[in-house]
C-alpha cells in the first residue's frame, strides 16, 4: 500500500469537521455514484477482515500534523504550572518535528488558532455560530417547532496553503487518479452537513507520495479516529481520548425512514500508540460493521472506517 497526500483548497465554510471516518463514508458513496454498486462491493470485500482498499485521514493544515495529548508528567523537563494552559494551545507540529523525540515537541509545536487565512479571515478550526431560519410558507414567517430559529455552527478550515488529506491506498485495487476524481466530485457537491446550501466546497490540488521522516518505530500518531487492535499495542504506553460517534447514513438513505447507525466508540484523532514490536505499517485499526456485526439496521452490510493512517515518530524516550 502507498500513502498519498492530497492538497485541498476550501472554497466555503464547513458544516461538519473534516474527519477521516466521515470522509471515507462520503468517498464510498462517491464510488457508488461514479462506478456503481458492483464496484463498491468489490472494493469493500474483506474490509472488516483487515484488508481496506483505502484509509482516509482528517483534513489538516498543510505542512502540519496534530500534536498528541501526552500527559505533562511524561516530559523530562516538565512544564511550569503557569505555562501549562498556554502550552495546550500549541496543538500543531510542523512536518519536520516528527523526526524529533516527543519530549521536545512542546518547543516545536505552534498555535494555528492565532493565524488567520487571507481567504477566510479566520484561523484554522475557528467556529462561528449563525442563526438559521426556516420560513413557514403558510404564514410567511418563522414560528415554532421546525420553523423556530436555531443556532448552527460553521467551521473555517485551512491556512494560506490550504488543507491536506492523507490517504493510504491499495494501488493494486484502486488507483490514485480514482481517489483524486472522487475527492473532486465531493468538493463540487460539498462535504458534510448543509452541502446543498453551499457549505463544504473545496478544490483538489496536487497530490504527492509521502514517506515519513521516520519509517519504522514502536510509536505512532493516528491521523483519524481509530478503533485500535489491542493485540498489536502496549496498552500501558498508549495515550488517547475516547470518542463516541453517533453516525447516520448519507445520500439516498437519508430518506430511508431510519438513517441512524448504532453508536461506535474509538480513539480520537492524534492518539499516541505504542506497538509491542517496531512497525512500518501505514495504518492501524479494525474495520467496523459489515453483515456479521452490523452497525445499521437499514443497510446491514454498512461498514465504518475504524482504521486510521499513522505517522511513525522517533522512538527516543518520550518520558
Amino acid at each position: 500500500m502507498q500513502l498519498h497526500a492530497f492538497s485541498l483548497r476550501p472554497r466555503s465554510a464547513f458544516g461538519t469537521p473534516l474527519a477521516g471516518d466521515t470522509l471515507f463514508g462520503q468517498l464510498c458513496w462517491a464510488v457508488r455514484e461514479r462506478f456503481g454498486d458492483a464496484r463498491l462491493c468489490e472494493l469493500l470485500a474483506g474490509y472488516t477482515e483487515g484488508h481496506p482498499f483505502m484509509v482516509a485521514s482528517d483534513g489538516f493544515p498543510a505542512g502540519f500534523l496534530p500534536r498528541p495529548g501526552l500527559p505533562d508528567a511524561l516530559f523530562n523537563d516538565g512544564i511550569a504550572p503557569d505555562q501549562r494552559k498556554a502550552a495546550r494551545r500549541l496543538q500543531w507540529l510542523p512536518f519536520d518535528a516528527l523526526a524529533q523525540p516527543a519530549h521536545v515537541w512542546p518547543s516545536l509545536a505552534v498555535d494555528l488558532a492565532s493565524r488567520k487565512s487571507p481567504h477566510s479571515q479566520l484561523a484554522h478550526g475557528s467556529t462561528t455560530v449563525l442563526t438559521q431560519n426556516t420560513i413557514n410558507r403558510l404564514t410567511g414567517t418563522t414560528g415554532t417547532g421546525p420553523f423556530a430559529p436555531r443556532q448552527v455552527e460553521r467551521f473555517a478550515l485551512g491556512t494560506d496553503e490550504g488543507l491536506e488529506v492523507y490517504v493510504v491506498i491499495d494501488e493494486h485495487r484502486f488507483a490514485v487518479s480514482d481517489v483524486r476524481t472522487l475527492l473532486t466530485d465531493i468538493g463540487l457537491f460539498g462535504f458534510g452537513r448543509d452541502a446543498s446550501t453551499g457549505l463544504g466546497k473545496f478544490e483538489v490540488g496536487p497530490s504527492r507520495l509521502i514517506v515519513w521522516p521516520v519509517t519504522e518505530s514502536r510509536h505512532a500518531i493516528t491521523l483519524a479516529p481509530c478503533a485500535p487492535n489491542p493485540v498489536q499495542l502496549d496498552s500501558a504506553q498508549c495515550f488517547y481520548l475516547p470518542q463516541t460517534r453517533f453516525g447516520r447514513h448519507g445520500n439516498v438513505l437519508v430518506r430511508s425512514g431510519n438513517p441512524f447507525k448504532r453508536p461506535v466508540q474509538y480513539m480520537k484523532t492524534a492518539a499516541f500508540l505504542s506497538f509491542t514490536e517496531p512497525s512500518r505499517a501505514l495504518w492501524h485499526g479494525t474495520g467496523l460493521g459489515g453483515a456479521r456485526q452490523p452497525i445499521s439496521l437499514t443497510l446491514p452490510e454498512t461498514v465504518h472506517q475504524g482504521y486510521a493512517p499513522v505517522v511513525p515518530v522517533a522512538s527516543g524516550e518520550h518520558a
